[in-house]
């Protein structure tokens, strides 16, 4: 299976958490999404939304000033 890679630096929200949920919908059980993103309420978004909704969090960091990425299992 292949990495779905999304880059949604410059976007605000909730355009990072509406292309996560996207990328899941397509995405197979197991499947890993590395998401790239710069709106600061998504810091804490994202992460809820995968411990809602049982998508494990493999890492989330800040890569760059006001840019962070999270990469998750489907």
């Amino acid at each position: 299976m292949e990495t779905i890679k999304i880059d949604t630096i410059g976007l605000d929200c909730p355009a990072p958490l509406m292309e996560l949920k996207k990328a899941l919908k397509r995405a197979e059980s197991g499947q890993v999404i590395d998401l790239e993103f710069t709106c600061p309420e998504a810091v804490v978004t994202l992460p809820n939304y995968c411990q809602r909704n049982k998508h494990e969090v493999i890492s989330f960091e800040q890569i760059a000033n006001k840019t962070w990425k999270i990469v998750l299992k489907k």
